[in-house]
């Protein structure tokens, strides 16, 4: 009788599965998603052109929801390559709900909320910093995945409207410098795709490429990620779509975004050269700190975090979070190439109240009768 541990050990594919033709065994399952999903199984990698018409066929509206998980599920466990992710953003971005500023130069900044360091919503609270330094955000928004505190469910303890049309969202970018964009508002075609993934309660790609297809086209963009291996196959898919420049992001301690614990792993994209390295929060001017006690389950007390700090109440750790994030950002805007400068600017923005300011705006903005 075999071991437990026999059935265990990761095994190839087996013959019959790499050699059996793509057909399906009921005919009401041989759909165009069906030869997506069995070479998927096969562990077999698509070009960027038939990633592209794989994402279309999946946020079909006739495709078949089982064989929607199939896929998703399929394509996580293989791993997603350069070109499989880059066609399906561009596609992603494709199919979004768009909107046009005014502005020439802007940010996107993203968490995916699904990193192991769970703290109040570090990048939410980076936008109104950097917007308030000079940086316009159009930032990605959504609800919560693994805890409740998702970037959705604290703008809305702030006191902003998430669930805006994107005229009104358009509207907020042009007159306060900064909106953020609900996912289910910009990526329609989407949504039963990630119902699905919701569903099977597994990361997906979707997690990511979503905050990268940004539906005002941010030229700029710094994007967290759950784990360091994502890091460089990210990067390199923006680079194949060549961004303007973006950093991907990861700390060490396994925040999706600028740590002060340590070191952050970055893949700096611009056009479509990546170069990699590391940062700290010294070269910011800012102490190394544990963040432990930062971590936050409910959205009030990650709202109640953002809101003293941007009304300088605090000057603890999350001051610093914050301000090592915004500073980042304002680094990849092109406002200064000084980190030491930019973590100043941060923290004048915090300070003149003008962070504050800006959140005061949207929550008027959004509320508007």
């Amino acid at each position: 009788m075999p071991s437990a541990y026999c059935y265990n050990m990761a095994m190839p594919n087996p013959e019959w599965l790499t050699s059996a033709p793509i057909s399906a065994t009921k005919i009401k399952a041989n759909t165009e998603l069906l030869q997506y999903l069995i070479r998927l199984m096969r562990g077999e990698n698509f070009s960027f052109e038939e990633a592209a018409e794989f994402f279309r066929t999946l946020t079909d509206r006739n495709t078949n929801p089982a064989q929607i998980a199939g896929a998703l599920t399929a394509l996580t466990i293989k791993g997603e390559s350069p070109f499989e992710l880059a066609g399906i953003l561009s596609v992603m971005y494709e199919q979004s709900v768009k909107i046009k500023t005014r502005y020439e130069n802007f940010i996107n900044i993203s968490g995916t909320g699904l990193s192991s360091v769970k703290t109040f919503n570090v990048s939410t609270a980076a936008a109104f910093v950097a917007a308030g330094a000079g940086l316009p955000a159009a930032n990605h928004t959504d609800r919560a995945l693994m805890i409740q505190a998702g970037g959705a469910e604290v703008l809305e303890k702030l006191g902003i409207k998430v669930s805006i049309e994107p005229r009104l969202a358009q509207a907020c970018l042009d007159g306060a410098g900064i909106c953020f964009l609900f996912s289910t508002k910009f990526h329609l075609p989407s949504r039963r795709v990630k119902d699905v993934s919701r569903s099977l309660g597994i990361k997906t790609c979707l997690n990511i490429l979503e905050a990268l297809a940004n539906s005002a086209n941010a030229p700029k963009q710094m994007v967290g990620v759950w784990d360091q291996s994502l890091v460089t196959p990210v990067a390199t898919a923006l680079s194949l779509l060549k961004t303007e420049r973006s950093w991907i992001v990861h700390g060490t301690d396994g925040l999706d975004g600028l740590t002060l614990t340590g070191e952050t792993f970055v893949a700096e994209i611009s056009g479509n050269k990546i170069n990699n390295f590391t940062i700290t929060p010294e070269e910011f001017g800012l102490k190394c700190a544990t963040i432990d006690h930062l971590n936050v389950q409910m959205p009030e007390e990650s709202a109640k975090i953002i809101k003293e700090v941007l009304e300088a109440k605090r000057h603890d750790e999350a001051r610093s979070l914050i301000v090592l994030n915004a500073a980042a950002a304002l680094i990849i805007g092109g406002i200064t190439d000084d980190p030491k400068k930019a973590a100043r600017l941060a923290e004048q923005s915090i300070d003149s109240r003008s962070a504050l300011t800006k959140l005061e705006r949207l929550i008027t903005a959004t509320n508007r009768k």
